[in-house]
């Protein structure tokens, strides 16, 4: 019996030994954890919504100016996606839509894959304007880009291209610092061509906002020309028989050289005369037997607004319309001044692909600095054909529509006009291109 009660005293014992001693180790343990978190330095990194192939757990970090950092910059910051110091592992990898600014991740076949992003400032560009930071990506030229609900792209700023003499800058979005007075006229910068000019659109006798309805902000209404049974009536000037004739001028020449004459004459010492208009009527597929008479025609503006890919380089020269003193072009104009091209609303911020053959979907660019809430023509042709739902044939051009989308017409309509000119490179400029302190000529 003494036995027995011994061994019992004894287990109670190891028990409470063993209790104690756990509760020891715990404590111990959560000193030393929380020690040790207090003195611990660790990165946090934001994790965003990507797009991504398949399922699994992907994460982000971000490097700008390559400085970690915890949020990526936002859209319009001056900033772009550095795709070839970006990176992912599992053999990911990473490109930026820019449209929606955000990435979108290929070839994820695991989790756990890090993203690491890299973003740089955007080009410094030395200009008649002074300096500009230039956007260096290329655009989704099916999304209209401005600052309101209807756009699927919200870009905004100076990017570049090439056009015909070089590499061109151009203006994109709502922007807010292309404001030009000259000649006591408000115009807006389209671009900075690539010989150095600068390119303006007539935009009113006074200041307007992006997107303001106003009809001080085109110089009147016309036809561009008098009939639309023949081919030749596409042309900004045209000659029966010629898909590229310049014989005859059209009505809207004929009220954009009047302007000219009237406004602009006295201050000709300023604007450039070796740059041209484009009114490309290159035939598709460069078909042969076309372009003339009631032929069914296409050109190819009409495949560079179905395909979304504008150009501002002018395929053929006989369409490129330029004064008898230019070094390039078709040297039939009489004044340096003509109109806006349809590649150059695009590279503005409307959308393309509006045509599906049956009918016309037209993008809204409520807000882009080019909407006026009024119609305008472009130079820039379509075709002859007989249109959907129609039984005669007739050609059309493109026109602007009220909300800033791109229509078609024919020429015979009335619509709005928005001369456009150039001025020299070599001018000294001052302002800094805002509504309140516009860029003139000094």
């Amino acid at each position: 019996m003494k036995l027995k009660s011994f061994r019992q005293k004894n287990l109670k014992k190891i028990g409470i030994i063993i209790f104690t001693l756990l509760c020891i180790f715990l404590i111990t343990g959560i000193f030393f954890y929380t020690s040790f978190a207090n003195f611990e330095t660790y990165d946090e990194f934001n994790i965003i919504k990507g797009k991504v192939e398949s399922n699994g757990d992907i994460y982000f970090v971000y490097y700008v100016d390559e400085q970690l950092v915890f949020d990526m910059p936002l859209r319009n910051s001056g900033y772009v996606f550095d795709e070839e110091n970006s990176s992912c592992t599992n053999n990911a990898y990473v490109t930026w839509n820019y449209s929606g600014w955000f990435p979108e991740v290929r070839n994820l076949t695991q989790t756990r894959t890090k993203c690491t992003l890299y973003f740089k400032k955007t080009k410094t560009v030395d200009s008649v304007l002074g300096e500009l930071e230039v956007y260096e990506y290329t655009p989704d030229f099916t999304k209209s880009a401005c600052d309101d609900e209807f756009c699927e792209s919200h870009e905004k700023g100076i990017f570049e291209t090439t056009d015909t003499n070089g590499v061109t800058y151009y203006y994109r979005g709502s922007v807010e610092n292309n404001y030009f007075y000259f000649a006591n006229l408000w115009w807006r910068i389209i671009r900075i061509n690539g010989d150095g000019t600068i390119r303006l659109i007539y935009d009113g006798t006074s200041a307007h906002d992006n997107g303001e309805s106003s009809t001080d902000r085109q110089i009147g209404t016309s036809k561009f020309n008098a009939a639309s049974n023949d081919n030749m009536y596409v042309g900004y000037m045209y000659t029966s028989g010629n898909v590229h004739g310049t014989g005859t001028t059209s009505i809207i020449k004929a009220a954009v050289d009047t302007f000219y004459d009237e406004k602009l004459v006295s201050y000709a010492s300023y604007i450039d005369t070796n740059a041209g208009f484009c009114g490309d009527r290159s035939t598709l597929n460069n078909q042969e037997g076309v372009g003339t008479l009631q032929e069914t025609t296409y050109y190819k503006g009409y495949l560079r607004i179905v395909e979304s890919t504008p150009s501002l380089v002018c395929e053929n020269t006989l369409d490129l319309y330029t004064v008898p003193t230019s070094t390039q072009g078709n040297k039939a104009l009489s004044k340096p001044i003509g109109l806006i091209t349809v590649d150059e609303v695009m590279f503005a911020g409307t959308g393309g692909g509006v045509f599906d053959g049956n009918y016309n979907h037209v993008p809204k660019n409520t807000n882009g600095y080019l909407t006026t809430g009024t119609v305008f023509w472009t130079l820039t042709p379509i075709g002859g054909y007989v249109l959907f739902d129609f039984t005669t044939w007739n050609v059309t051009l493109i026109n602007i529509s009220a909300l800033g989308g791109i229509d078609d017409d024919y020429p015979t309509k009335i619509r709005g006009i928005r001369p456009v000119i150039n001025l020299k490179s070599a001018l000294a400029i001052t302002g800094n291109g805002t509504k309140e302190n516009p860029y003139r000529v000094s």
